[in-house]
């Protein structure tokens, strides 16, 4: 099964970041406190010595496309984060399929924007980010809507923006079945935030679902192919949590 979850996840990360903005659902918050069960936890504040690369391959990432280049994707670590940083245009995945968890509801992101994306915005059909945290449900291959590209599970991707309407999907050009894009916040270069994302009520309020599948894989992607000044671009990440 999870070599499928790898396939599937492969064929939206080529395709799914070219697309166009729809009205949708979403529930985001920011600074969020709770007392839910943290179900799986994903740390990037735990790097001590040795090849950040290695280091995020223990942790399950795989690294696909452009994010294979350090010339076009530099990875650092500060005390408590990884640093990701387009160097020029690029598009680049880390991949990781080894995320296997029935029992969840909310996603946690402590995360922020270090520079945008030039004259990226989803709002004029831009569709760049310096970061997108990307979660897959299930198995089930949905139709991508193209003949010519493969059929992949369910997926929403997570972005900080610029200029983006907080809360506010967007649909892709491809997978309007499967797949939805969030703008969880707008925050200054340099600062901390923390996104909070009812995952369980919006899938089954925007897919019209009773059952919500079990998440399956997750990425981090960065995609400043289409941006000005040369595609440079940098964010950085603390951690991900799913919560019960």
């Amino acid at each position: 099964m999870k070599g499928l979850t790898k396939i599937s996840i492969l064929s939206i990360s080529l395709f799914v970041l070219s697309s166009i903005g729809f009205s949708a659902y979403s529930a985001a918050t920011t600074q969020a406190d709770t007392f839910q069960k943290v179900n799986v936890f994903i740390d990037f504040s735990d790097y001590e010595l040795g090849s950040v690369e290695q280091w995020l391959r223990e942790k399950g990432f795989e690294f696909k496309r452009d994010a294979k280049n350090r010339k076009k994707l530099d990875l650092d670590v500060s005390e408590d984060a990884l640093i990701l940083e387009a160097k020029r245009r690029m598009r680049g995945f880390l991949i990781n399929d080894g995320v296997d968890l029935e029992e969840f509801s909310t996603i946690r992101i402590e995360w922020g924007i270090l520079k945008y994306p030039k004259g990226a915005t989803y709002e004029d059909r831009v569709n760049n980010e310096a970061l997108m945290v990307m979660v897959f449900f299930g198995y089930d291959r949905i139709s991508s809507g193209h003949f010519a590209i493969p059929n992949s599970p369910y997926f929403i991707g997570f972005f900080l923006g610029k200029e983006e309407e907080v809360n506010k999907g967007y649909k892709g050009r491809y997978f309007h079945k499967s797949g939805r894009f969030v703008c969880l916040g707008n925050p200054e270069p340099g600062e901390t935030v923390i996104s909070e994302y009812d995952l369980v009520s919006a899938f089954k309020r925007k897919y019209e679902k009773d059952e919500v599948p079990l998440i399956s894989g997750i990425a981090l992607a960065v995609d400043t192919s289409s941006a000005g000044d040369g595609g440079k671009a940098a964010a950085f990440i603390k951690s991900i949590e799913f919560l019960e």
